[in-house]
């Protein structure tokens, strides 16, 4: 009997010791399954690639810091997969699914941020907040990345808060648009060799002119909608074209920096990049970085010393070469005032830096750049009008100068008086054929090798090549020496 009251008290005993067993393991079950689906609530879905396109090309761009850091992380086959997307055809669904898949791994793999590699990238308030916390693992961790990548790619990744929605209107005509001016430009290039001057070259003998349209462009391509100069001049055109006349000069610097990564086609609209190597994105990474580092710089510069050796510093000079780099020196000088230097502290040798951009304007008050110019070089004349030697030595220049056509030589004046018509007269007195511009108020401040600095009120000139980088400066020139050096220069080319 008693043997049996101790073989029911083990029985109970052990009956309570699996029953206890099995709730734990089922609360844990549970709440693995419940970590699992606030998880994967977190993880990308089809429509969270809201440019599957676009996202594969800048994960192709491995210039781009960001793409540096997370294209390694994915796998072989995706990595396969990258390379033989041409990038301007929509991608297979085979690779949309893959390329979800790998980036789900990388999401839960382990923090993605990188101080280095998100140093370029605007994090959003939430991010922000969450890095505070520094997650290592679960919900928090998984949604810490995947705002991270949304931070990354915003036109192509959809944040884990945003609501899904429709691609913009009208983004895949215009999508359908820039792969006609690509299959046009390519058959252009095949039969001239080289690149049209403006996009309706390629109609109607490439291109239907209705492609040049966008159909979010509300004023069907209406003149003085684009950038200062963009507007083709032939037909309407709704498309930003960066191999344009005045951009010519900026080309082989670029092309170098961005390779077949650089727009030669934009849409303002869509903010859709068309790359010269065929490829279609949406606000291009290395574009934004730059613009990002453009306001960086601004706000570090001092007012004090040089202008241009300040951001050399900050940027090294192949970045001031580039487009980039030009706008932000445009930005620079441009934001001075009025009355101050337009060039500041111009050294001794200035050779081998570009000429800052200024605000000069034609006789009409209309905006002029030097950027309009095609010529291999340029003779920029900048003199106070009140000055007795500089029309006679401009006049004495000219004709000294006037074999050369406007493809290898260009010269033009600017008058730093602020009347237009003192300024035309002027002209007129000395018979000058070159244009002349109006520099209101500016003065050149010009270093002396012992450091000091004066106002220079003379006849100052700058010779400029294709990218107008200064070849040399002269103050108060002789005409004949002057001319001399120029045609060593045209002949050479140097």
């Amino acid at each position: 009997m008693g043997k049996m009251t101790l073989r029911l008290k083990i029985f109970h005993l052990s009956s309570r010791i699996i029953m206890l067993v099995f709730a734990t393991l089922l609360i844990t079950v549970s709440t693995q399954l419940a970590s699992r689906a606030d998880t994967s609530q977190l993880l990308l879905s089809e429509d969270a690639l809201k440019d599957p396109g676009s996202l594969t090309v800048k994960l192709q761009d491995t210039r781009a810091v960001i793409s540096q850091h997370i294209a390694p992380q994915l796998s072989a086959e995706i990595q396969q997969l990258l390379d033989k997307y041409d990038g301007i055809s929509s991608p297979s669904l085979a690779l949309q699914r893959a390329l979800i898949s790998d980036l789900n791994k990388i999401l839960q793999a382990g923090s993605l941020y990188d101080a280095e590699s998100f140093a370029d990238i605007e994090l959003s308030e939430q991010t922000d907040e969450l890095l505070t916390q520094n997650p290592q693992s679960g919900e928090a961790l998984v949604r810490l990345n995947r705002l991270l990548l949304s931070d990354a790619y915003p036109h192509e990744v959809a944040s884990p808060t945003e609501k899904q929605t429709e691609n913009p209107e009208g983004i895949e005509k215009c999508r359908e648009n820039l792969r006609r001016i690509q299959e046009a430009r390519e058959k252009y290039r095949d039969e001239t060799n080289r690149d049209p001057q403006w996009l309706s070259e390629l109609s109607p003998a490439y291109l239907d002119k209705k492609h040049l349209l966008c159909p979010a462009d509300a004023t069907y391509g209406k003149p003085g909608v684009l950038t200062d100069g963009a507007e083709d001049p032939t037909l309407p055109c709704s498309y930003l074209y960066e191999f344009r006349p005045s951009q010519k000069s900026n080309r082989k610097i670029i092309l170098a920096n961005e390779g077949d990564m650089l727009p030669f086609v934009r849409c303002e609209h869509h903010r859709l990049n068309l790359s010269v190597g065929g490829k279609l994105y949406r606000n291009g990474p290395q574009r934004e970085i730059y613009k990002d580092k453009m306001k960086v710089a601004v706000a570090r510069l001092d007012g004090s010393g040089d202008l241009y050796t300040q951001l050399k510093a900050q940027f090294g000079e192949d970045f001031l070469k580039s487009p980039e780099g030009k706008e932000l020196l445009k930005k620079v000088y441009t934001s001075l005032p009025p009355s101050t230097a337009s060039i500041q502290n111009v050294q001794t040798s200035p050779i081998g830096k570009p000429m800052p951009s200024m605000r000069w304007t034609d006789l009409s008050g209309k905006p002029v750049e030097l950027e309009t110019f095609q010529s291999e070089f340029i003779l920029v004349n900048i003199f106070p009008i009140t000055s007795d030697t500089c029309g006679p030595k401009l006049q004495r220049l000219e004709k000294l100068l006037e074999n050369y056509d406007a493809s290898q030589l260009q010269m033009v004046g600017v008058g730093t008086d602020d009347s237009a018509k003192a300024i035309e007269m002027f002209k007129e007195k000395y018979g000058l054929s070159m244009p002349v511009w109006m520099g209101k108020n500016m003065q050149i401040q010009i270093s002396t090798d012992s450091g000091a600095s004066k106002s220079q009120a003379q006849l100052t000139t700058f010779l400029l090549d294709r990218e107008l980088i200064v070849k040399d400066m002269v103050i108060d020139f002789d005409p004949d020496i002057l001319s001399q050096k120029v045609k060593q220069f045209v002949e050479s080319k140097d």
